[in-house]
């Protein structure tokens, strides 16, 4: 069964933000659909960071509840991913949010959306949509929070983009601090990112 990625961004300010999101949309839908992406959510390691009733599902129950295309506020199997968009700005480090019991709008902030690459949405996009579907993770990071169900869709959707779509990365080491600690010293980590 092949599985719809309906994603409506006529909320976002802009044709080429438009444009961008409909580019994104025929990627996820390459990408969800391949051989390569379910094999990435197989491989997947223990949900050990995850923080919902999910926390305990096979990598294959996850694979199908993706498929399948039901979300907390469609639970019928469907095999359509619902996704509508809209954009915000802030100068805070968050890439996009959703408000899972409020709406099923995913919020993308303009300051990265329009910097970063196709493969980087999808995979944001797919993040939040993990929320829709009822995934959870802890909201500060942590040594757990990269295993929770959305973190690992991200790895899983950019391995198998990269695969899919041949793209070169490299490791980058990327540093930050909790904005609302500021005395709190710098976290770092490796992250790969694409070559240009």
């Amino acid at each position: 069964m092949i599985t719809t990625i309906k994603l409506d961004a006529t909320k976002m300010n802009s044709e080429d933000r438009k444009k961008k999101m409909a580019q994104v949309a025929q990627e996820m839908h390459t990408v969800i659909n391949s051989s390569i992406f379910r094999d990435q959510i197989l491989k997947l390691k223990p949900f050990d960071g995850e923080r919902s009733k999910y926390k305990n599902l096979s990598n294959m129950e996850v694979y199908k509840m993706i498929i399948h295309g039901a979300d907390i506020h469609e639970p019928q199997m469907d095999y359509e991913l619902d996704i509508f968009v809209d954009d915000y700005y802030t100068w805070k480090k968050v890439i996009g949010y959703t408000k899972p019991r409020v709406d099923r709008i995913i919020r993308v902030n303009t300051k990265y959306f329009d910097k970063r690459h196709t493969v980087d949405i999808g995979s944001n996009i797919l993040h939040e949509y993990g929320h829709l579907m009822g995934f959870g993770h802890d909201f500060f990071y942590n040594d757990e929070r990269p295993s929770s169900i959305c973190y690992q869709f991200n790895k899983a959707y950019e391995n198998a983009y990269k695969k899919l779509f041949n793209l070169q990365t490299a490791p980058v080491r990327v540093c930050s601090r909790p904005w609302k600690y500021l005395k709190l010293r710098k976290v770092c980590r490796w992250e790969e990112r694409l070559v240009k």
